[in-house]
Formats: C-alpha cells, sequence, structure tokens
C-alpha cells in the first residue's frame, strides 16, 4: 500500500512576478525557515480573473489566528494564453504537470473525446521537463517526459484502449507520492467519470496524502449518459479533490466546453497570486491546520487549498 510520512511543512511553490510590461522568470521563494506557501485564484462574479491587487489587500489566517505575509507575487497582468510562443517559454519557469487519464472500461463510449482533448492539452502547457502522463484501468502506467516530447506523448495517447477495472484513488495517490520531493508549482488534471472499483486505498488515505502535497488538482468529469444523480455520486471524489487543493471541477459534456476549461487552466497558472507567511503555531505535533484567504474586493470568489500538516518532530528526551 501506497503510504507517505506526515513530514513538517510543506516544499515553498514557486511564483511568477510580471512588471513594469517586462518579462521575469518565476522566481523562487528560498529560505532556511519553515515558510507555508499559498497559491490565490481570485475572480468576479463573471468567472474572470481578477488581476492588480496588492500585498495590503490579502489576509491570511491559520485555524483562524491571522498570520503576517512575509513574502507576495502578482501573476500577469494579461492571459497567458495569448501571448506569444517566445514569451510564454520565458515565463513557463519550473513547472510540474501531471495529466491522469482514465482507459477503464466504464470510459469506453467518452474515450475518443478524452484522447482528442489530451492531445490538445498537451500541445498547449507551459514548457516543462516534468511533464507526468498517466493513463489506468486497474493497473497504473505513470511516465515523465519533457513537454518536447510532444510525438511520442501523442502516440501513447492515442494507442489507450479503455479496458478492464478503475483503480482511480490509487491512481491519484500514485501522482502525489511522485512528485512530492519535486520543486516547483504543480498542477494535476484528471480526466475521469469518477468511478473507482479496483483501488487499495480508500478515499480518506488520499485525501491525507491530498493534504500532504502541494498540487492544484483539476477534474474533468466525463458522465456519459449516467442519470442526474448517479452523475452527481460519482463526481464526489472529483469535486473533493478540487475544492481540497484549490483546483476547479467540470463535466466534459464536449470538446467546447473542455477546450474552455484548458484555457482557464493556464490562464490561472499564471494569474494567481502567491503568498507566504511563517506560522505562528510553534507546535510539532504534526496535526492539520486550516488556511483561510481574505481579500479586500467586493464581490469576488476566492480558490486556494484548504490547509497543511504542521511539522511533527520527536519530543526531546530529558
Amino acid at each position: 500500500m501506497l503510504s507517505l510520512s506526515l513530514v513538517g511543512l510543506l516544499l515553498l511553490s514557486s511564483v511568477l512576478a510580471f512588471a513594469q510590461e517586462e518579462v521575469q522568470r518565476i522566481p523562487v521563494f528560498t529560505t532556511d525557515v519553515d515558510m507555508v506557501s499559498v497559491a490565490i485564484a481570485v475572480h468576479d462574479r463573471d468567472g474572470n480573473f481578477v488581476r492588480g491587487l496588492t500585498a495590503d489587500q490579502f489576509k491570511v489566517y491559520e485555524d483562524g489566528v491571522e498570520q503576517r505575509i512575509e513574502l507576495f507575487a502578482a501573476g500577469l497582468d494579461e492571459s497567458w494564453v495569448d501571448l506569444p510562443p517566445e514569451i510564454k517559454d520565458e515565463l513557463s519557469g519550473r513547472q510540474v504537470i501531471g495529466l491522469i487519464m482514465d482507459a477503464s472500461g466504464s470510459m469506453e463510449d467518452d474515450m475518443p473525446l478524452l484522447r482528442t482533448a489530451a492531445i490538445k492539452f498537451l500541445m498547449n502547457i507551459p514548457k516543462t521537463e516534468n511533464l507526468f502522463v498517466m493513463d489506468f484501468d486497474e493497473n497504473i502506467r505513470l511516465s515523465r517526459y519533457s513537454s518536447d516530447d510532444q510525438r511520442v506523448i501523442a502516440e501513447r495517447i492515442y494507442g489507450i484502449k479503455s479496458e478492464g477495472w478503475t483503480a482511480l484513488y490509487d491512481a491519484a495517490a500514485t501522482f502525489l507520492e511522485r512528485v512530492y520531493d519535486l520543486d516547483g508549482r504543480k498542477t494535476l488534471v484528471i480526466f475521469s467519470d469518477g468511478v473507482d472499483s479496483r483501488s487499495t486505498l480508500g478515499v480518506s488515505e488520499v485525501f491525507e496524502m491530498v493534504k500532504l502535497s502541494n498540487v492544484t488538482i483539476h477534474s474533468i468529469h466525463f458522465a456519459g449518459s449516467s442519470s442526474m444523480s448517479r452523475r452527481f455520486q460519482e463526481s464526489r471524489f472529483l469535486r473533493q479533490l478540487a475544492r481540497e487543493t484549490g483546483g476547479t471541477y467540470a463535466q466534459g459534456h464536449s470538446l467546447e466546453v473542455i477546450d474552455k476549461l484548458f484555457d482557464k487552466i493556464l490562464d490561472e497558472l499564471f494569474s494567481q497570486y502567491n503568498i507566504a507567511y511563517l506560522s505562528s503555531n510553534t507546535e510539532t505535533n504534526g496535526k492539520y491546520r486550516k488556511i483561510k484567504v481574505e481579500v479586500d474586493v467586493d464581490d469576488i470568489k476566492i480558490r486556494h487549498r484548504r490547509g497543511y500538516f504542521g511539522p511533527e518532530r520527536e519530543p526531546t528526551k530529558q
């Protein structure tokens, strides 16, 4: 069974700065002390990104206690999707991007759409040497590529066949374990109908790993011809993954809908605000700590990861 040790604070993510109309490399917050990094997506009521906010408009709370923001970075002032390719390459920086595709028998009807959608997503991702592609049924097949390996990846995706049982929980956990020690901004997109029939891990065990990882998860639900009640039940795990990590959930009805979602995911990757703080909680009991971010702007929606596990150390022997 897969497992992760309940270690200390999560690795600090890379953040993006874009100032005075000059392209800059993505800076990385580095420090010798434990800090907590939070990526924040801010939208208006119409779902558009709210740009141009400043550090003094943000407040962050840990278990209800306000924390002092030590580091702050804003995202792009314009859409990443519309930038020229050469500018995109300069902005890409350190990215860890994952694509998980459900290839079980229950996905047979949706497989043509899934293949096409996966190829289109990979054609537009930021440049990265850490691109993880997984397809699974009751078995899990995970490979690491460079984003330049488009032809090899496309051949693999077109060769995927839909068959067998579904180990969705194990697949998500395998990716989280594989990228845990990697630096950089981490994004995972899951294509699945949400059904699990063969995993060794349970839902609660997967979410222990989710809380340990600093991965933003976007779920695309292929509901097929399921009834409304069954569709809601099958989407529960995918919705919860997105909600816990500050990602998004959507139903993959058509390529047009999925295309729009891809644009939003990629735009968000470079439009997020990133803050970092030193926790005022000095306990080393390894307990889960809840994070809440507030922004001093009316009529907005905020998404970010919900919390993390604090450090755990053996008590000093007297």
